[in-house]
């Protein structure tokens, strides 16, 4: 996967993180009962994102990616629903919707079978090593399911 780190005076970095890939056929993605979800791209910006400045030791992670319902139902999604942790803090819900391009609204409302792309935009240690993207999928009343990507970040 590749991971773009853009630092204070606009330069950006090219690295590649080490994906976990449990099943080689779902590299950077999953999929659910009702939909899928592929990351296409992980971006770092260590000092500030569309204006809006991080604090020291933060940086905005953006996770660019694609979600595609399965069903003939509408899905709606906050953007409490994906989650991302690293290192050993976490989970964290996605920042409030502030205008970034791309970025999703706090609602998301996919319609039968559409798929959509975009952003989310989540706040980390500058010094982070390892990010897990999660999703919770309750079964039943008291049981859920866990989907994870996760990635080494090599600095």
């Amino acid at each position: 996967m590749d991971l773009i780190k853009i630092r204070k005076n606009k330069t950006q970095l090219h690295l590649l993180c080490k994906d976990h890939i449990p099943n080689f056929a779902m590299k950077n993605e999953f999929q659910t009962i009702t939909f899928s979800l592929k990351i296409n791209r992980l971006e770092i910006h260590e000092d500030e994102y569309y204006g809006y400045v991080i604090e020291e030791g933060g940086a905005f992670l953006c996770v660019d990616l694609t979600i595609k319902n399965l069903c003939a139902d509408a899905l709606s999604f906050s953007r409490s629903d994906f989650l991302v942790s690293y290192d050993r803090d976490g989970p964290f819900d996605a920042e409030e919707y502030f205008g970034a391009e791309k970025q999703f609204e706090d609602l998301l409302v996919l319609k039968p079978f559409e798929a959509i792309t975009g952003k989310y935009v989540y706040i980390i240690s500058k010094n982070a090593k390892k990010i897990a993207f999660k999703y919770y999928e309750a079964y039943d009343d008291q049981h859920m399911k866990e989907y994870r990507l996760r990635y080494i970040i090599e600095q």
